[in-house]
């Protein structure tokens, strides 16, 4: 009996100790335009052309997100932690990703604010949000 006592006092510790980076959250609601980005969107510049991490999402997340999640700072703990470097940060973001289901990506949920303890960055449906979801319906390149 009390070995699943200690079991669920460290489960319940782990978990009060755990950042929201650990706890997905409800999946953003997708917009009505997940199915890609049309022509001429405002979230993707040239008509429709190919968004990129390093030009199109990575200057988004830097000055809302680095604040918080970088080394020394609030959510320096969590997975997410930005070096002010694009390429560095790339395969970082990229764990935050789903390009086989775009609209469910967990980078998307946290920018929405579900599950994430520094509520909404960006809102479902807001063209800061939009540019991340069609980049992530364009393959997430860098």
């Amino acid at each position: 009996m009390s070995r699943w006592l200690v079991a669920g006092a460290c489960g319940a510790a782990l978990a009060l100790a755990g950042c929201a980076d650990f706890s997905r959250g409800a999946p953003s609601p997708a917009p009505a335009d997940a199915g890609g980005p049309p022509a001429g969107d405002a979230a993707t510049t040239d008509g429709g052309a190919t968004l990129s991490f390093a030009t199109n999402v990575y200057p988004l997340l830097v000055p809302t997100c680095q604040m918080c999640h970088a080394a020394g700072q609030e959510a320096g703990n969590t997975q997410l932690l930005f070096t002010g470097t694009a390429a560095v940060d790339y395969p970082t973001v990229l764990m935050f990703v789903d390009t086989s289901a775009p609209a469910g990506s967990r980078m998307l949920a946290k920018m929405s604010g579900n599950g994430h303890q520094g509520g909404t960055v960006y809102a479902a449906g807001s063209p800061e949000y939009l540019t991340v979801l069609h980049w992530i319906q364009q393959g997430a390149l860098p």
